[in-house]
């Protein structure tokens, strides 16, 4: 909501000059005191209310007040880099002042909508890419999503464990008002299949033939 500010008169007429202030808003009062004694002060003209003009025809909308409140829309530039719950202030949209007084300023509270696939941490991104066991043992280019909608291929060394961090240098969110930017940081998970073709399970069987199966145990040493 904002306040639309007019002069406050029916369309066609127009506001007069208050005839007992003269437009000025103030008129001298005197006052006695015990009788002997009398002081003069000025004060707000009762006739314009201080304001120094009168409406003899008041709008029919504002009932003579020159504001009225409507729905309108506005264009705010967000910069790049902005966190939830940070403000902009878009100077000049806010309240008009009183008395033809200039506009206050527009306070915006930005709420960033979350991602299915990003967590942010800072100015840097994270997420977490799937890649399969093949893909894992031997190496693999894969595509990681960014947050402007790109992909980067990336290549994953052979023998990568599932858990494994990696970093994509300045392709997270710009710092405000800097020119650097954080980066993206993603974690590949390595997944299972739950169904395997009758020929895919023979492979695993040959493979686990020269393989040892049994993961290696860390022996403790003295002090546990």
């Amino acid at each position: 909501m904002i306040l639309a500010v007019g002069s406050g008169a029916k369309p066609g007429t127009n506001v007069e000059t208050c005839p007992i202030c003269h437009g000025t808003g103030k008129v001298k009062k005197n006052q006695s005191l015990a009788g002997f004694a009398t002081i003069q002060t000025v004060v707000a003209c009762e006739n314009c209310r201080g304001t120094g003009k009168i409406i003899p025809t008041p709008c029919e909308d504002c009932k003579g007040k020159g504001t009225v409140r409507k729905q309108v829309k506005l264009k705010v530039d967000i910069p790049a880099g902005i966190d939830n719950d940070q403000t902009l202030i878009v100077e000049g949209k806010g309240e008009p002042g009183k008395n033809g007084g200039p506009y206050g300023d527009l306070y915006v509270t930005v709420r960033v909508k979350k991602s299915n696939i990003f967590t942010r941490n800072g100015d840097n991104v994270e997420c977490t890419i799937p890649i399969t066991i093949t893909q894992a043992t031997l190496g693999a280019d894969i595509k990681v999503p960014t947050v402007t909608g790109e992909e980067v291929n990336f290549s994953i060394p052979d023998g990568t464990q599932s858990g494994t961090k990696f970093t994509l240098k300045d392709k997270g969110f710009k710092k405000i008002r800097s020119t650097s930017k954080g980066d993206l940081v993603f974690t590949v998970q390595v997944q299972t299949p739950k169904k395997i073709t009758k020929e895919q399970r023979e492979l695993f069987n040959e493979l686990a033939k020269t393989m040892n199966e049994q993961p290696p145990v860390k022996k403790r040493g003295i002090f546990g």
